[in-house]
């Protein structure tokens, strides 16, 4: 979704704008004004509000984009955080020794841990028969979702409690679950912001286009509206302006 927007944005700032004069038979140039309080808000929100003199709608503008960056870089903090706290979590709670003394090997070479199929890789190294595993992403995911690693956590009995969809926990698993949860809410509430963020320079844009005075004069009046340029044999989109 994210490319997508970028895309959009590039295409929404490169667009053709033209001036159609209900009197003219051919479109005109949009008016320099127009494009450069455009460009300004796309650039800086607000800033081509606050050129024409729009005070509160370029504080409303600007408000925002100093929000989604605050919300953004405040909440990636608190996921690199969670990050490092579960991590640590399963370090001090689930043993990878324990859990590969295990492996036990069924018919057609099928790996068994902890009594079930290993359905999910666990990657790891052997130095001089001092086996380590490789701590990335799907490790920790690995640990915290399936049963076949439930036998590594240090509160593991064979009376572990199971879900209703049969997966086994035990309570340092499923402290961990919540652990892990909550890093990654913090995660798409700081994706969420640049969302908001890349939204507010579009809407910024156009609005601050929209919202241009033309020539400064009061009975001056248009209308805008954005259109394909097929009409034209053009690329694109066009702002076409009547008045």
């Amino acid at each position: 979704p994210y490319t997508t927007l970028f895309r959009s944005l590039i295409i929404l700032s490169t667009a053709k704008a033209q001036f159609a004069d209900s009197t003219a038979d051919e479109p005109q140039p949009l008016p320099r004004a127009v494009k450069l309080n455009f460009l300004k808000s796309m650039v800086l929100p607000g800033w081509g509000q606050y050129s024409e003199g729009h005070y509160k709608r370029a504080a409303t503008f600007a408000a925002i984009e100093a929000a989604s960056i605050f919300g953004n870089v405040y909440y990636a903090r608190r996921e690199t955080r969670a990050t490092t706290e579960f991590e640590n979590y399963v370090d001090a709670h689930w043993s990878f020794d324990t859990w590969i003394g295990t492996e036990t090997t069924g018919t057609q070479g099928i790996l068994y841990h902890c009594g079930y199929v290993q359905t999910h890789a666990m990657p790891y190294t052997d130095n001089d028969g001092v086996l380590l595993p490789v701590k990335d992403r799907h490790y920790y995911e690995n640990v915290g979702k399936y049963n076949e690693f439930i036998c590594g956590w240090d509160d593991f009995t064979s009376k572990a409690d199971t879900t209703r969809w049969g997966e086994e926990l035990t309570p340092h698993k499923l402290h961990y679950s919540f652990m892990r949860r909550q890093a990654n809410d913090f995660g798409k509430i700081a994706k969420h912001a640049v969302t908001v963020l890349m939204f507010n320079h579009i809407f910024s844009a156009f609005e601050a286009a929209l919202g241009t005075e033309i020539n400064g004069g009061e009975k001056f009046k248009w209308h805008a509206t954005l259109m394909p340029t097929t009409v034209f044999d053009r690329r694109g989109l066009q702002l076409v302006v009547i008045f």
